[in-house]
């Protein structure tokens, strides 16, 4: 803008695509940076909102896959931990994240297409513990910006145990997924 430029539209698939994209990309670093935490350290009660590195992701983790259930319509193909300790060990929260992230990944590929991606946006879906319809495209929002919250969070866990936590800004997502041209998407519009 200002150089006489006409402005970009981001169309509705690229939007969410990418958006999905991104919590999916953030979300798996954040999970590689908390692979590096000791057994105790992932566990250690810190006073924070959710206790502990483990008590975040808990939350995060079955936050994303309720979110997932709404907006795809079926069950992401995990069943409830056996017993509350479960995701003592980080493998097993690990491994269950992933299944939900690949779901996530496989519905962002699904809404490259336009038209689906408008019928998905403006689908309403019942969301039971706001009392409330949303349209999808909302359901989306809220996975990105839930999970950019609460990677900060653990983001600032990880430093205090002295380890390094991995980029998730979501400008850096954009360049390793569209290279150097900060202009992405007036390049994606020349190109259709």
């Amino acid at each position: 803008m200002g150089t006489g430029d006409e402005p970009v539209l981001i169309p509705l698939e690229t939007y969410l695509a990418t958006h999905l994209g991104y919590t999916v990309w953030a979300t798996r670093r954040t999970l590689r940076a908390v692979g590096r935490l000791s057994p105790e350290e992932y566990g250690r009660d810190l006073g924070t909102g959710h206790g502990s590195v483990r008590g975040t992701l808990e939350h995060m983790l079955q936050a994303d896959w309720g979110w997932y259930e709404l907006l795809a319509g079926e069950n992401p193909g995990l069943e409830e931990p056996p017993d509350p300790t479960y995701y003592a060990e980080f493998g097993h929260l690990e491994t269950d994240y992933q299944v939900i992230l690949a779901r996530y990944q496989q519905l962002a590929g699904f809404l490259v297409d336009p038209e689906l991606a408008l019928y998905f946006a403006n689908s309403q879906m019942h969301v039971p513990w706001l009392e409330a319809s949303i349209p999808k495209w909302q359901g989306v929002m809220n996975i990105v910006s839930h999970a950019t919250y609460h990677r900060g969070q653990l983001a600032t866990s990880i430093r205090h145990f002295g380890h390094p936590p991995l980029e998730t800004d979501l400008i850096d997502y954009y360049i390793e997924l569209y290279g150097q041209n900060p202009n992405f998407l007036a390049r994606e519009q020349q190109q259709n």
